[in-house]
């Protein structure tokens, strides 16, 4: 019968109590954070072998989706200069041994990875590309071009986008454009390099004449425009190519 007549009493008292109990706690917790780690290390080439169970396409996929996701973390967001870029690296390199023919691991270094604030976490990306570019040039081009990009507005480092264009300019891929070749004039042209902007313009030339490639109208329109124009450059700048 005490029950029965005082149990809503007792309810809410109960109520009373744990709500001022969540109340304390939460006081005495809202400053403690979880430690992410955002990006974790890479795993081992052991662990890969055990954990893929034969089937490291599936494994790739796996790894890449979390490579893409590292940052997204509870609660928000992490910026990209927070990332340890060396985990980040051999993150990528551990995914170019399970797959290097897909496009997604050098897509997310050129186009999110790049987009760090720190240059010393840009040469890691830029590092990366040379590396994955460099096991085929012909199928890369693009990534090789992207590292030119990269070091050229990110970093305004010319000698490093003049040696990412020297080696995009040595492919031989029939759907890579001209002005592959011609990219090392541009950036020796900005460097002040008149001799190896000529050398490069001379060997466009040869290589046209040669007929060892095949170029549609528009390619030769471009290359002339490209060739007059730096020839008249150099012209008003009174260059002497027999001084190279």
């Amino acid at each position: 019968m005490f029950f029965y007549i005082y149990s809503h009493k007792i309810f809410f008292w109960l109520f009373i109590l744990v709500f001022i109990f969540q109340i304390l706690f939460w006081l005495r917790t809202e400053n403690y954070r979880r430690n992410y780690d955002i990006v974790p290390p890479a795993p081992s080439k052991p662990l890969i072998n055990g954990a893929s169970f034969g089937d490291k396409e599936f494994l790739f996929r796996v790894m890449a989706t979390n490579l893409q996701n590292f940052g997204d973390i509870f609660a928000g967001f992490r910026s990209y200069k927070d990332y340890d870029y060396n985990r980040l690296y051999d993150w990528m390199t551990t995914l170019d041994s399970l797959n290097n023919n897909s496009r997604l691991v050098p897509s997310v270094a050129s186009y999110l990875f790049s987009q760090t604030q720190k240059k010393e976490d840009i040469y890691l990306v830029l590092k990366y590309l040379d590396e994955h570019s460099s096991v085929d040039v012909d199928k890369n081009w693009w990534w090789l071009f992207q590292g030119v990009f990269i070091a050229k507005k990110d970093l305004n480092d010319l000698d490093t986008a003049l040696y990412f264009a020297n080696k995009l300019a040595q492919n031989n891929a029939t759907e890579a454009p001209l002005w592959t070749k011609q990219m090392p004039a541009f950036i020796s042209e900005q460097k002040g390099d008149n001799c190896m902007a000529f050398k490069i313009i001379k060997n466009l030339i040869e290589e046209s004449e040669s007929g060892k490639r095949q170029i549609s109208a528009e390619e030769m329109n471009f290359m002339r425009h490209f060739i007059n124009e730096r020839l008249s450059k150099l012209k008003n700048q009174k260059f002497d190519p027999n001084k190279c």
